[in-house]
């Protein structure tokens, strides 16, 4: 009799004990651009996406390793499973065989799970008549430039126009601008806005045409290899972006962020 007793209590202090263990979390390692990309990553190590991704990794008793590498690189690191996961990626239709994004429960593309969105822009020379309606482009006598891989160019080229991607560095693409090798520049309107906040030499001679050419979501992609071993916690992750997103404690991260951007 108490010998069967102690068993039972050994077995209750063992189940409350697993109880009580956090749940094993997720070691991951992530790969992000080499870039400055205002405010999402930095190359400091510092943004918005990190410090999101930090508290995710908290929440979840996890360990990230981030890893700065050029984008094409860290897209391709993904593909081959070199990297768990590559933040952040707007959707393309063909990085589906590179890796996964959220989907919901009727496997369409679940934008409520993305890290964030921007907007992207273009940017032109002062006195420049290039303009964008929201349908077309207007008086575009030449190529527009963007950064290498990324998928805004598909956008600019259904337009029937020619793209010069051969830059990966948002400066030296605001330059090309300014030396007259490129007619327009599409960026990023957050980190656009940053270089020439940052440049007032480029900011003297360029200027941003204020109705947007796209808004886009962003999210963490994670591998196929990653997703096929560890379906359930990748869906865990992706479910706790959403979560610390509208956290009060990553809104307060994005007021703080923006707060001492300005000048």
């Amino acid at each position: 009799m108490i010998k069967a007793l102690c068993g039972l209590l050994c077995c209750c202090c063992l189940a409350l004990n697993a109880l009580a263990a956090p749940r094993e979390g997720p070691v991951l390692t992530l790969c992000y651009e080499d870039q400055d990309s205002y405010p999402w990553v930095m190359e400091d190590g510092s943004g918005l996406n990190l410090q999101l991704l930090r508290l995710v990794e908290q929440a979840l008793h996890g360990q990230f390793t981030f890893v700065a590498v050029p984008w094409k690189r860290c897209l391709a690191g993904l593909a081959q499973g070199s990297y768990d996961g590559a933040f952040a990626a707007s959707f393309k239709a063909e990085r589906l065989g590179l890796g996964r994004y959220p989907l919901d429960t009727d496997g369409r593309l679940d934008e409520r799970k993305r890290l964030h969105t921007s907007i992207y822009s273009l940017y032109r020379r002062k006195g420049s008549t290039v303009s964008w309606n929201g349908q077309e482009f207007r008086q575009l006598h030449g190529r527009i430039g963007s950064l290498s891989g990324f998928s805004i160019v598909d956008f600019i080229r259904a337009q029937g126009v020619e793209v010069d991607e051969t830059n990966r560095d948002p400066l030296a693409l605001l330059r090309m601008l300014s030396h007259k090798r490129i007619e327009a520049a599409a960026l990023q309107s957050q980190r656009g806005d940053f270089v020439l906040q940052t440049n007032p030499d480029l900011a003297a001679q360029l200027e941003k045409i204020e109705l947007p050419l796209q808004d886009k979501a962003y999210y963490l992609m994670l591998s196929n290899v990653y997703v096929a071993a560890n379906p359930e916690q990748a869906a865990r992750i992706w479910d706790e972006i959403e979560r610390q997103r509208e956290s009060v404690t990553y809104q307060q991260q994005v007021w703080d962020s923006l707060a001492r951007s300005q000048p």
